[in-house]
């Protein structure tokens, strides 16, 4: 009896697998025949899931930023703004490593391609205001400028911190999200009352 194999599942797996290779080669540096290799499955298997390295790389960025948006939404929005900046910290601070290598893997991918090509992209305009969105709700902001604002400074923390080989890039980004978060809780109590 021949195995049932559940695609979407599947396509996940493969995906997260991509996750890695990317992060640490790079996106340009591969090739499609490199990552089937990678993942251990024939190109004819990457290409029934993918049509090609691109296509791929939106499936990640759709994937990730849906799970990125799903950590943020564990913040009790019964907590007050405040103590919700706090725990925004803190998750930052706890998946920091995934974060920066995020990071890599668009600094990466973003060198590869034109302003308008990023720009034109559905998928990465549909990630950046699921970001926007998570934001202004974990914030209760209306305004979704301030909200990506936040967001680019995470993304500029994590940049600063790809490739660190110092043993402080940890605690570097620990002290960062930390000045972020005390700026943040000032800004609010400054500008919006609470």
């Amino acid at each position: 009896m021949p195995k049932i194999v559940d695609a979407n599942q599947y396509r996940q797996k493969l995906l997260n697998k991509c996750f890695d290779l990317f992060a640490n080669q790079g996106y340009a540096n591969v090739t499609t025949r490199q990552i089937a290799k990678e993942l251990g499955v024939s190109t004819g298997t990457l290409y029934h899931y993918f049509p090609n390295k691109q296509a791929l790389f939106e499936q990640l960025v759709e994937q990730i930023s849906l799970q990125d948006v799903d950590i943020l939404r564990q913040v009790n929005k019964n907590l007050s703004v405040t103590q919700r900046i706090k725990a925004l910290g803190l998750i930052l601070i706890e998946h920091q490593k995934y974060i920066i290598k995020q990071a890599a893997i668009w600094d990466n991918f973003y060198q590869q391609q034109s302003d308008q090509d990023i720009d034109s992209n559905s998928i990465f305009r549909q990630a950046d205001l699921l970001y926007q969105q998570a934001i202004s709700d974990l914030l209760d902001l209306e305004d979704l400028e301030l909200a990506k604002f936040i967001w680019t400074l995470v993304d500029g923390i994590a940049i600063a911190n790809i490739g660190s080989t110092d043993s402080s890039a940890g605690s570097s980004f620990a002290i960062q999200i930390q000045l972020l978060t005390q700026m943040l809780i000032a800004y609010f109590e400054k500008h919006l009352g609470n």
